[in-house]
């Protein structure tokens, strides 16, 4: 069974899901003997990652061809870069460390000749590890009471910057997200929105960022309620949308007056399963995106369930999905047992019981969805570039069904010079 919690004082829209604490995350068991269906060798890899940008609900390269995105997060910490599996490969602000893993991870996951896993993307987060002082206790990554802007600025030139050229090497594109997460509730120019506003104006005026043709904006990371124009707090009602897009807005304003052109991905709220307001009242720019989480668990509901989750991403993901391009920079899943996140869901099949499977048919009948997993280890066994498939290559967990699906969306993209 999977449980789902229900923030008291909310509407019944308002669906609380928990935070994705680094203590909370186990560690994925030891993968047996793979066996791997090798998609075509005759595939073109890595591509070039010529300039992205938004033509009505599509994302279109530089050459007019609609583009999807493929791929991983990535957060450079040790904690996430094996610790939490037991398997600390680097520590102690060690940069080189920190370069050398990721690189090693993006090569694993772009390795034609050898994986087959043709990602052509990467969610890249700029983790509070760098950016906060260092030892200092926080109330987990919403807590911006430690934020040391000077750190920040380092880590960007030192460890951020280094890790999307190699990316670029590699043929991804990066999706590049703030340090941290939101606190529980937000609202216009309170002490998160400003902490928003510094990050995104360093970033925005970065000569490196704004020359760099494939890095794009991801704004923020899980909002989960706003203060509404109605005075009330909450996610899922339109006064709570308009908020969101008066919240966003700015920052969004901010970054074009600073010269940065590239897409811009706007999170919902509820943890980013929310985006139906802003059908109503999008965002005003012309590279605008929006910026999707989805799990098994997801509007206190089982998404295994085919018809469950078609009314839920009809009534939440398809109205903005109808007017703008989206980016599900969250998903996994995999059967109990194997502590994923999405711990529960299962691939199925499309029609019938599976969230996988499911979710799939819903991104492809749109055909304007990129969508990445949410960490190295739904893909690689414990994160670790020398090893197989994930989950013991269960074609039940999400890394067995992606390897497959990466490998038949790899064969629909193109080159464009």
């Amino acid at each position: 069974m999977i449980l789902f919690l229900v923030l008291p004082g909310c509407s019944a829209d308002d669906i609380s899901l928990p935070e994705k604490e680094a203590e909370e995350e186990y560690p994925i068991e030891e993968a047996d003997e793979i066996e791997e269906d090798e998609p075509s060798k005759d595939i073109e890899w890595p591509l070039n990652t010529s300039k992205l940008s938004v033509d009505g609900r599509y994302l279109k390269n530089a050459c007019g061809e609609k583009v999807l995105l493929h791929g991983v997060a990535m957060t450079p910490n040790p904690w996430f870069n094996g610790g939490h599996v037991g398997e600390w490969r680097w520590n102690n602000y060690d940069v080189q460390g920190a370069l050398d893993y990721n690189k090693s991870v993006m090569d694993k996951l772009t390795n034609k000749d050898d994986d087959d896993w043709y990602l052509n993307m990467v969610r890249l987060h700029i983790d509070p590890y760098w950016s906060n002082n260092p030892g200092a206790e926080v109330d987990g990554e919403k807590d911006i009471s430690e934020f040391n802007f000077d750190r920040f600025v380092n880590a960007v030139d030192e460890v951020i910057l280094p890790l999307i050229e190699h990316a670029k090497s590699r043929g991804m594109y990066v999706i590049l997200r703030p340090p941290g997460v939101c606190p529980e509730r937000i609202d216009v120019d309170d002490e998160y929105h400003e902490y928003l506003k510094t990050v995104w104006d360093y970033l925005s005026k970065h000569e490196a960022l704004k020359n760099s043709e494939h890095v794009m904006f991801e704004l923020a990371n899980e909002p989960i309620h706003i203060l509404g124009t109605n005075g009330e707090w909450g996610s899922n009602t339109q006064p709570h949308f308009d908020k969101l897009k008066m919240f966003f807005q700015s920052l969004v304003d901010m970054i074009r007056n600073n010269g940065f052109e590239n897409v811009i991905w706007i999170p919902g709220s509820g943890y980013q399963s929310h985006f139906k307001g802003y059908a109503n009242n999008p965002i005003e720019d012309d590279n605008i995106g929006y910026a999707v989480h989805i799990y098994p668990g997801y509007w206190g509901e089982d998404n295994n369930d085919p018809v469950t989750f078609k009314s839920n991403w009809a009534e939440n993901i398809k109205p903005i999905a109808d007017i703008a391009p989206i980016a599900v920079t969250e998903i996994d899943w995999a059967p109990e047992g194997y502590n994923a996140w999405g711990e529960g869901g299962v691939t199925g099949e499309a029609g019938s019981w599976g969230f996988g499977a499911n979710f799939k048919a819903l991104a492809d009948e749109s055909g304007n969805v990129s969508w990445n997993l949410l960490a190295p280890e739904n893909l690689i066994d414990r994160g670790d570039p020398n090893a197989g498939i994930a989950y013991d290559n269960n074609p039940e967990a999400c890394a067995n069904a992606v390897y497959k699906w990466f490998g038949e969306y790899a064969k629909e993209k193109k080159e464009c010079e």
